[in-house]
């Protein structure tokens, strides 16, 4: 599924760096540029919309004004260089907004809010719950590129100083300035497990486990014995006699 996008901003850089980026996620599809909130209406009556990235300042109508008059309102990213509109913009349902000039990790951060859901509210009739809905794959950015992993391939993450090197089952490792203790926040953690300052294994890819080393493949992974006991923790959960 990919997502339909509408940029609405009457600055062409500001356009032009929205587009960019959107064109490096695999995810998106841009179906229109705007360059006030006019044009942007008409397109919302005609295309099905998912996300939408409105700038708030605008010459007529403010994206706020448009936001008032918007009926089944799609996913709105608000796009500002006034930080101080940022409160205001929470009270329209948005998503998130970016504060111009906008970093590609911020972006990305944001989106991912809608392509990688944490959580979903519903009713069962009786009370309120949430539901997590596991992410499935994760982006990496490395070579001026955008990658996009799924999870179940990758097998394990081998961390060297402030670079990671991500190995799968069917691709060369890549290799992304990263950190293993940051990413790790980012991987669920019921399939990820940290087992040495070096590596982060994917739970499911473990062939054997011999002493204070674990096999991956024809890889043999240490285990150190800071983070012995989480992964006993994981056999002793799912060990069958």
């Amino acid at each position: 599924m990919k997502y339909q996008c509408l940029i609405v901003d009457d600055e062409p850089v500001a356009q032009q760096i929205l587009e960019k980026y959107i064109n490096q996620i695999e995810a998106l599809h841009l179906i229109a540029k705007c360059s006030n909130a006019f044009e942007a209406m008409n397109i919302l009556h005609q295309e099905k919309v998912d996300i939408l990235f409105l700038d708030i300042k605008m010459p007529s109508l403010s994206g706020i004004e448009m936001l008032k008059t918007i009926q089944n309102q799609p996913k709105v990213i608000l796009t500002t260089a006034f930080s101080e509109f940022a409160v205001e913009s929470y009270e329209y349902g948005v998503i998130d907004y970016l504060l111009k000039p906008i970093a590609f990790e911020r972006f990305l951060k944001t989106v991912n809010k809608i392509l990688l859901p944490q959580n979903i509210d519903f009713n069962n009739g009786k009370a309120d719950e949430k539901l997590t809905i596991q992410p499935t794959f994760i982006f990496f950015k490395a070579n001026k590129k955008i990658f996009k992993y799924y999870l179940v391939d990758i097998l394990f993450i081998e961390g060297s100083g402030n670079y990671i090197k991500v190995h799968t089952q069917n691709d060369k490792p890549l290799m992304v300035l990263d950190k293993l203790t940051d990413l790790l926040e980012k991987l669920p953690p019921r399939q990820f497990l940290r087992v040495h300052k070096s590596f982060i294994i994917n739970i499911s890819h473990i062939i054997k486990i011999e002493g204070n080393v674990l096999f991956i493949r024809d890889r043999e992974i240490p285990i150190s014995n800071t983070f012995r006991k989480d992964l006993d923790e994981v056999i002793q959960r799912n060990l069958r006699l």
